[in-house]
């Protein structure tokens, strides 16, 4: 399996988990490779709205190669999300030029993704997965938030998937230090090193 895995880095602004590292933290420390489909594996299936309130399918987002789906934590108050977006939003050209669509989806809702995709002036697809579902169904809730009142309940681990027009996962990428720590979710896989893999 081909992956990327970077060095973590500490940004304190971004929310911080609640639990101590003897619970579930300690628990999530595991390999990241352990979070969703194995790349030759089938993802699941989704039906989604993007910031315009339009249901999207992989059939509808995906290029002639398929497509690269980011799960990102929050557009609404992650900094460091919002970063990745506006990085990734630059490099659509480029994802096209390789046959490939490419989305970023959140537990935001449409009208976070409208109001920051207008502000931001982005181009790229953003999806709105309000109660998790889809998150869940790849398996890449992050489990250090288990309290349903925290803001980060129900966000991902940030981590991508390039995913075939038939379904199937052809790549996934993800930074490895830090996994269930605060500082997990800082360092993020770059558009140039997926669009590396994917050449």
């Amino acid at each position: 399996m081909i992956r990327t895995a970077f060095a973590a880095a500490v940004l304190a602004f971004c929310t911080a988990p609640v639990l101590a590292q003897d619970g579930p933290a300690a628990q999530a420390s595991a390999a990241a490779e352990t979070f969703g489909p194995a790349v030759g594996q089938a993802a699941p299936a989704f039906s989604l709205p993007d910031s315009s309130g339009d249901m999207r399918t992989l059939a509808e987002l995906a290029g002639p190669r398929g497509l690269v789906l980011y799960f990102n934590r929050s557009l609404d108050w992650c900094p460091i999300c919002l970063r990745q977006t506006i990085e990734l939003n630059e490099a659509v050209e480029a994802f096209q030029s390789a046959g490939w669509g490419v989305a970023v989806l959140t537990y935001d809702p449409v009208e976070t993704l409208s109001r920051v995709k207008d502000q931001r002036e982005l181009t790229m697809t953003l999806l709105s997965d309000t109660d998790s579902a889809v998150i869940d169904a790849f398996d890449v809730r992050d489990p250090i938030y288990p309290d349903p009142g925290h803001i980060a309940h129900g966000v991902p681990y940030p981590i991508a998937f390039a995913i075939r027009p038939n379904g199937t996962i052809a790549g996934k990428y993800w930074h490895e230090a830090g996994l269930g720590q605060q500082r997990g979710y800082a360092v993020r896989v770059t558009a140039r090193d997926v669009l590396a893999d994917l050449d």
